[in-house]
C-alpha cells in the first residue's frame, strides 16, 4: 500500500525524535573533536551544502574540519542510533559511493575519501557503554499493542564493520573517551 498524505500526516513522526538525537549526536561529537584538534584545525558544524546533481540537490554534511597549515578538509558524517533499525548505517552508506567522492574533491581540496564517518548512541555502544544488549520497547500507535525488540550493539558494530572495510570510520564511545584516538585517526587523514 501506498501511504497518501492524510495518512503520512497522521502517523507517529520517528524522524523528528531521530533528527533531534542526530542534531545532539552531531554538537556533541563536535565538542569532543575539538578538545584534541591543534588550533591550526578548523572545526565547523554544518557546513554549506555541497552540490552533487544537475539540478543543484546537494548534501550538508555534519562537520567539516579544514588544517589551516595544508588547507585540507575532512567532512564528517555522524550517525547516531538509539532505537534499533537499520536506517543508521544504511544512510551513510551513500558515503562510499565514488561518484559523490568525486564531486566533493571537485568542490573542495581534500584527500582521496573526502569521509569520515563516525557511529555513535545506544545502538553501537549499549545504553551503558558497555555493548551490552538492551530491550526497547514500541507502542504501535493505531493497535496500542507493544512490541519489544532486543538491540544487539556487537551485531551494529558489526554490520558497520563489514560494510565500510577500508573507509574512514569510527565508533565514538557513550562517554567520548575514545575522542582522542578519533582526532588523531582525522589528524592522520588531514
Amino acid at each position: 500500500d501506498i501511504m497518501g498524505a492524510e495518512a503520512l500526516s497522521k502517523r507517529d513522526n520517528w524522524q523528528m525524535g531521530a533528527r533531534v538525537v542526530g542534531d545532539k549526536g552531531e554538537t556533541d561529537t563536535l565538542k569532543a573533536l575539538a578538545l584534541f584538534l591543534p588550533e591550526y584545525y578548523e572545526i565547523t558544524l554544518k557546513s554549506i551544502k555541497i552540490p552533487i546533481y544537475a539540478d543543484g540537490k546537494g548534501i550538508v554534511l555534519d562537520i567539516r574540519v579544514t588544517n589551516t597549515l595544508t588547507g585540507y578538509t575532512l567532512f564528517i558524517e555522524v550517525k547516531t542510533g538509539n532505537n534499533g533499525g537499520n536506517a543508521t548505517e544504511e544512510r551513510a552508506s551513500k558515503f562510499l559511493s565514488e561518484g559523490i567522492r568525486r564531486r566533493v574533491r571537485s568542490e573542495y581540496k581534500t584527500p582521496q575519501n573526502p569521509f569520515f564517518l563516525i557511529f555513535g548512541g545506544d545502538i553501537f555502544t549499549g545504553r551503558h557503554g558497555k555493548q551490552q544488549p538492551y530491550v526497547i520497547e514500541r507502542r504501535n500507535s493505531k493497535t496500542g499493542k507493544v512490541t519489544k525488540t532486543k538491540i544487539q550493539p556487537k551485531a551494529y558494530r558489526e554490520k558497520v564493520n563489514v560494510t565500510f572495510e577500508g573507509a574512514n570510520y569510527a565508533f565514538l564511545e557513550k562517554d567520548s573517551s575514545n575522542a582522542e584516538q578519533i582526532s588523531k585517526q582525522i589528524m592522520e587523514i588531514i
